[in-house]
């Protein structure tokens, strides 16, 4: 009488499942890595998206009223450009580029045309638009912080390069010392440090 056996099976040893365990675990963090580069590019294209329409809206708003979208007290003084500004709710720049009145009679109305040069959407969570309901409006990045800008408020066809004081290199080095541009916008960043790496400008190659 034959009996009949059932064949064999090779059960894994423990070094072949710590390999296969590796390989796997080298696998995931690759993809995840590769997730969040996609994650970071995307929204250095967000921001990059905003700072070239506010940089478009203020060159817009300097054709059409041929003056720049701030009181004529922060023009700058003894031939300089004005200091940098910030979108930080401290001025009423954003309220001026979106044709929105002024939060207070007090005020002065730096766009009595009601011209809308450029629209932001509001803000999620504190990030990627107009945070608050408080007037002046504050304009904040993908990271929460206020863009930074730069004016040429003494005609000379050229703004400071704040790329001179970057911490790394690459962006410092050999840098002139101003950049042939009327107005430069600028994000922080992920870090949310300006002067460094990873800076979203207008100036700088994609």
């Amino acid at each position: 009488m034959k009996t009949h056996r059932q064949p064999a099976t090779r059960a894994f040893t423990l070094i072949e499942l710590l390999i296969t365990i590796t390989i796997i675990a080298i696998l995931a963090s690759l993809t995840a890595a590769g997730i969040s580069n996609a994650i970071d590019q995307a929204n250095r294209l967000k921001v990059r998206t905003v700072l070239m329409d506010l940089k478009n809206g203020i060159d817009h708003y300097q054709t059409d009223y041929n003056r720049w979208p701030i009181v004529a007290t922060s023009q700058g003084a003894n031939g300089e450009d004005a200091a940098e500004l910030l979108t930080d709710g401290n001025n009423s720049l954003v309220d001026t580029l979106m044709g929105i009145p002024p939060a207070s009679s007090g005020t002065v109305d730096l766009n009595p045309k009601r011209t809308p040069f450029v629209a932001f959407p509001p803000g999620n969570n504190g990030r990627h638009g107009l945070v608050g309901a408080a007037r002046p409006y504050k304009l904040a990045d993908m990271y929460g912080q206020p863009y930074h800008i730069l004016l040429d408020t003494n005609g000379d066809n050229q703004v400071k390069n704040p790329d001179t004081s970057n911490t790394e290199p690459k962006f410092s080095a050999n840098q002139a010392a101003h950049l042939v541009t009327k107005v430069a916008v600028y994000s922080s960043g992920k870090d949310q440090a300006p002067s460094t790496g990873d800076d979203v400008t207008t100036w700088r190659p994609k």
